[in-house]
């Protein structure tokens, strides 16, 4: 395999890995019956990322040369992969300046990248590129053996004019493009989108710049010029940046996504980290919410490997403690909280470990002397779980919790602080 090949490669597998999980999330909200006006952007970037991907597979030497022998038209490949990138960059365009947020005055350049004037620059170019290309000169093979078409157009009228159509296209749709994402990026206090703009403006702004390094090759072929690359160099340049620009536009719009994932992975380790604390807590809660939880059944097995509906269940399994805590606190009594924290201070726990360690203490007591049917505390202690507005932060507060909940130490200390010759509250 030739570098380029491997290059146009390590541009494709991303694009298909994009799509199809672009593609799954658009079937599953049509699955759930998803307002088709909340989800107009995610269809036009799946579009856009598309087209992309039909253009970089169609790079690939292999499907040119089986295209070629399909059809036996040589350069099969090469007309539909220019016409796949111009629809891809005028789509980009269009999807980033729908996402701007508005202003009461715009800039007068912006009735420029309006829905009509982009579809009449696709067409107009689309149809003269079309019409010349069959005029161009056919494809020279590289020293690496792989097919060029560009190159072969080295002084050839027809073919120059072709690619200058591809070329300025493509050119007019990434520097708009660049523009506009920065202009979001100015424009919105959401620090993700923020940083998404920034990226793709980078890879468009860089795509801008292919055009440029084309069109001075071909230049040279009408003039004395000569280029300063020989054209291994030139193909293999070309082809980095395109590979660059793919690269920075991906992972610009998957920014969010990145971020979605980065939450489920934080919930489902919550699950897993609050199960020892909920699987002992949640006997004490009301009849029917044991019933519940026995009907749909639940197992280490599920928190480590079911993905469906994570946030849900990790609020689920929060609530649950929560309740419970305030279902134990009347047999929480100060006393009992103060000489918590003394043994966590004793085992060199300091700050919110300490904090974390006297509630486990304290809730491991009460939970023992509620299983065993004691009387309830003459002092309670009246103090409740500290919450936040924030799931995850709850989550993680109460995973410090659950992990001293286990811990042997406290487990044996909780114990002698329930032992009835150690003084405590007279019952009333």
């Amino acid at each position: 395999m030739s570098t380029n090949d491997l290059i146009d490669l390590c541009t494709t597998i991303p694009l298909w890995l994009v799509v199809a999980v672009r593609s799954y999330q658009e079937w599953r909200d049509r699955k759930k019956s998803l307002d088709p006006a909340k989800t107009s952007g995610k269809r036009a970037i799946l579009a856009t990322f598309a087209a992309l991907t039909v253009a970089a597979t169609l790079r690939l030497a292999s499907i040119e040369d089986a295209l070629i022998n399909a059809t036996g038209i040589k350069d099969a490949a090469v007309l539909p992969k220019h016409l796949a990138v111009m629809v891809a960059c005028i789509l980009l365009v269009g999807w980033v300046e729908s996402v701007v947020p508005p202003r009461e005055k715009e800039p007068v350049w912006r009735r420029w990248v309006a829905l009509k004037p982009r579809l009449v620059i696709l067409i107009t170019a689309c149809v003269c590129a079309s019409v010349v290309f069959p005029y161009a000169s056919p494809s020279v093979i590289s020293p690496d053996g792989s097919r060029d078409f560009a190159s072969a157009q080295y002084g050839d009228v027809a073919g120059t004019v072709h690619l200058a159509l591809y070329l300025l296209t493509m050119g007019a749709a990434l520097a708009p493009s660049a523009i506009l994402c920065l202009t979001v990026a100015r424009r919105t206090d959401d620090r993700l989108l923020r940083l998404c703009m920034r990226l793709m403006a980078a890879g468009a702004g860089i795509g801008a710049f292919y055009p440029v390094y084309r069109l001075s090759f071909l230049l040279c072929g009408f003039t004395g010029w000569e280029f300063p690359l020989d054209e291994a160099e030139f193909q293999r340049g070309g082809a980095l940046i395109q590979l660059v620009t793919i690269l920075l536009v991906i992972v610009g719009s998957s920014v969010r996504g990145a971020e979605l994932l980065l939450r489920a992975v934080r919930q489902r380790r919550g699950l897993i980290a609050l199960r020892p604390l909920w699987v002992e807590l949640v006997s004490v809660l009301p009849p029917d919410v044991i019933l519940r939880h026995l009907k749909r059944g639940t197992s280490d097995r599920d928190d480590r490997y079911r993905f469906r509906d994570l946030y849900g269940r990790l609020d689920e399994r929060v609530v649950d403690i929560s309740d419970a805590w305030f279902t134990l606190l009347p047999w929480i009594s100060e006393d009992t909280r103060d000489r918590a924290l003394e043994i966590a201070h004793d085992r060199g726990l300091q700050g919110d470990d300490a904090d974390a360690a006297r509630e486990a203490i304290t809730l491991r007591v009460a939970r023992m002397k509620c299983v065993e049917g004691e009387d309830y505390t003459t002092q309670p202690a009246g103090f409740q779980m500290p919450m936040y507005n924030d799931l995850l932060a709850n989550a993680s507060w109460l995973a410090r919790v659950a992990h001293h909940y286990t811990s042997p130490h406290l487990v044996e200390a909780a114990n002698a602080l329930t032992d009835p010759r150690i003084p405590r509250e007279v019952s009333a």
